[in-house]
């Protein structure tokens, strides 16, 4: 860890790997919180619409204008329904693919760092001929947003990006410790959900 003021409250943990079971609930919970609301509104709105263009279709039959804009409204209404879901299964084939990668987690006062290790397969190439990827540090800033849940802590930045932690990656007290940190550092945008 660099700097010499940061109190390191969770050290580095072991390396883990995140199952794609605990990834695809922490997606869901994700789009439940910055997906859904915008989608719900939206086809709230169109639905509106729709009602409005469907009564004056069948006020004036001859008005293919409102017969055209309540189909565009449907189609709008059935695409903002099925995108999250696509995406989701999108996002699900690439975690899938991913499974096996490993990283590790440190909590200090500032800041969590996340670091991504080098596949087994080239940790015996010498050092020079290994690019490494710097370790991801987040502050405790205000677009930083924090759910914990019974398997994972699921770890917000703006609206995104978003990383999971796995509680099976701390040992003994530690996912008590963190959340005890993250009340204090981030007050309501941390939620315990379970």
């Amino acid at each position: 860890m660099n700097g010499e003021n940061n109190l390191c409250i969770i050290p580095e943990t072991g390396s883990y790997q995140i199952s794609s079971e605990i990834y695809s609930s922490a997606y869901k919970v994700y789009q439940r919180i910055f997906v859904y609301p915008k989608n719900w509104i939206m086809q709230i709105i169109l639905l509106i619409l729709a009602l409005d263009f469907g009564y004056h279709a069948g006020k004036d039959p001859s008005n293919t204008i409102s017969f055209l804009l309540l189909f565009v409204c449907i189609a709008l209404i059935a695409v903002l329904w099925y995108n999250p879901k696509k995406i989701r299964r999108n996002i699900m084939d690439v975690v899938r693919d991913m499974e096996g990668d490993e990283y590790t987690f440190a909590l200090t006062d500032e800041k969590m760092i996340f670091r991504t290790l080098p596949p087994e397969r080239i940790q015996d190439l010498p050092d020079e001929e290994i690019s490494t990827v710097p370790p991801t540090e987040l502050s405790f800033t205000s677009d930083l947003r924090v759910i914990e849940k019974y398997e994972f802590f699921l770890i917000c930045k703006g609206r995104q990006i978003f990383y999971v932690l796995p509680k099976s990656a701390l040992y003994d007290n530690q996912a008590e410790l963190m959340r005890n940190t993250l009340q204090k550092k981030l007050g309501k945008r941390f939620r315990c959900d379970f």
